[in-house]
């Protein structure tokens, strides 16, 4: 089926513009992933561009290591998802992503899978309040407490990280069983583990 999004001259020439102002991985993302041109710059065509900025709520880009890798990059970065605010499901894993503040601005995220990168702070996620899944198992994290605003989370995978802290997990996620699988993390003493489970009521469980 095909979708034909109505746009002004200006309004194409900036979604133009934006495609030409990528950083070269994005574009080989976009045109592997998306687009399926293989790893090349070339722009798409209006229609194809239009529906992405406008309408497209979701997006998959898996790395060359993953088990069902879509491209053959290594994304290193989150800035050609701006300004796709509209994002409803985004994974992006097995890259060596380490930021997540280009984040900030997609509050509509509901499900965010960011496994396998080298992310070392959840910090620019604090907006999506509408966010139900986070898969950030397999990263470099050292602490949560950005998951504090995040009241709706219902599943919630961190293990495999440097966690030295579950600060940031509330009665507001209890209150959700939420499903927490924090396990293994090396670096958690038992005090830790405890104080949610107790405290908070919340089972830390083993992937």
């Amino acid at each position: 089926m095909q979708f034909i999004v109505k746009t002004t001259p200006e309004e194409l020439q900036r979604a133009r513009q934006w495609w030409m102002d990528l950083e070269m991985q994005w574009k080989f993302a976009y045109n592997e992933a998306v687009f399926g041109k293989g790893p090349s710059i070339e722009p798409p065509k209006d229609d194809e561009l239009m529906i992405l900025l406008v309408r497209a709520d979701t997006l998959r880009f898996a790395g060359p290591t993953a088990s069902r890798p879509n491209m053959t990059t290594k994304l290193t970065n989150l800035s050609g998802l701006i300004p796709l605010y509209h994002l409803f499901y985004l994974s992006i894993s097995d890259c060596e992503i380490t930021s997540l503040e280009p984040l900030t601005r997609h509050t509509k995220i509901e499900h965010l899978f960011l496994y396998s990168n080298k992310i070392s702070s959840l910090k620019g996620i604090e907006g999506m309040t509408n966010l139900k899944d986070l898969y950030v198992q397999d990263n470099e994290l050292t602490d949560i407490a950005p998951v504090r605003t995040l009241s709706n989370l219902e599943t919630f995978y961190c293990n495999n990280n440097q966690l030295t802290s579950l600060k940031g997990m509330t009665k507001q996620h209890a209150a959700k069983r939420i499903k927490f699988f924090v396990l293994p993390n090396e670096k958690l003493t038992d005090k830790d583990i405890l104080q949610v489970e107790d405290k908070l009521g919340i089972k830390c469980r083993k992937a």
